[in-house]
């Protein structure tokens, strides 16, 4: 008896927290039919059926992509809002650690939430993970297993701020995060060609943009007063027209599966004029979202909170 108390006690404890006042059904992000991915190389042969896996934790095989809000309370409610993209290396997706538990914290801090569920590169019956990572390695060129999963980004910008009045949400205060693949998927948001399509702000947990990118314009414009041997004497840039959003940047020095590409990433942002928010954190590893792992990465959110703060007061 002792020992079915105990299994049950660890199976309550391993499921998601219970919906709270807020939280909304999914729903579907193409109401009107799924786009083709007639041609995508992330199509199975056979057909395949969404599942979870790991106790619920990870989702695999989406096909219909959805949004799911986490609203603040009334009272609470700050008029911003987040779009969050869990990671996964477009296998999967972390759906709580790096999505509905990421909601709950911004929504209980007045910001409106939405754990976005895009479509994945599909796995056919009884492939294991370890032989699906290593196909998609092998097959898939960086970046084209997130084709799909950006075009559900930018439609879910799109619907989140058609949405506006009815969530008590500021049409040009809605931003997207993204973790791991799911920064690929911000990311890409972030550079779409149309400035008016972009978000207002983003965060690349551990992510960012993979394989070829658009070009990343210019943050300011040309200095008038050219070259200066003392350049805190210079006037303030003048930002230049299509910039790119506001960035906050996190990641772990120790985390192999991004390192090189996210520095790189932050280069050439800075190379170009910005400034993002960056903490590199000295431990943490890859994929901590939510999770805690005894080092200051545990503490990212926080400092994406203040940050959101600090860049609401400037607007």
């Amino acid at each position: 008896m002792l020992r079915i108390v105990l299994a049950g006690l660890a199976l309550l404890l391993s499921l998601p927290a219970l919906a709270q006042e807020g939280e909304i059904a999914p729903m579907p992000v193409w109401p009107a039919g799924v786009p083709s991915m007639k041609g995508w190389p992330g199509l199975a042969k056979v057909p395949v059926r969404e599942d979870l896996r790991e106790n619920g934790e990870q989702v695999w095989n989406v096909t219909v992509p959805t949004l799911q809000p986490f609203l603040p309370d009334p009272a609470r409610a700050n008029g911003m809002a987040v779009v969050i993209a869990p990671g996964g290396g477009f296998r999967l997706l972390a759906i709580h650690h790096e999505g509905t538990r990421v909601a709950r914290w911004l929504a209980a801090r007045g910001v409106a939430a939405f754990v976005l569920k895009y479509r994945l590169i599909q796995s056919p019956p009884g492939e294991t993970n370890e032989a699906m990572r290593q196909r998609v390695q092998a097959t898939l060129a960086p970046g084209v297993g997130g084709i799909p999963g950006v075009e559900d980004g930018m439609e879910a910008l799109r619907i989140v701020r058609a949405n506006a009045a009815k969530w008590k949400i500021d049409p040009h205060r809605v931003g997207v995060m993204g973790f791991s693949a799911g920064g690929h998927v911000a990311g890409m948001t972030m550079l779409a060609p149309n400035p008016a399509e972009r978000p207002d702000f983003a965060a690349l947990i551990y992510g960012m943009p993979f394989g070829p990118t658009p070009p990343i314009p210019p943050a300011n414009l040309p200095s008038a007063h050219g070259t200066s041997k003392e350049p805190w004497l210079l006037p303030p840039p003048t930002p230049a027209p299509g910039r790119l959003p506001p960035m906050f940047m996190v990641m772990a020095q120790d985390d192999m599966a991004v390192d090189q590409g996210f520095r790189a990433f932050y280069d050439r942002l800075f190379a170009a004029g910005y400034r993002p928010e960056l903490h590199l954190y000295q431990r943490g590893g890859h994929g901590f979202g939510m999770a805690t792992r005894g080092t200051t990465a545990d503490h990212w959110i926080e400092q994406f909170g203040w940050w959101l703060d600090a860049e609401m007061a400037r607007k």
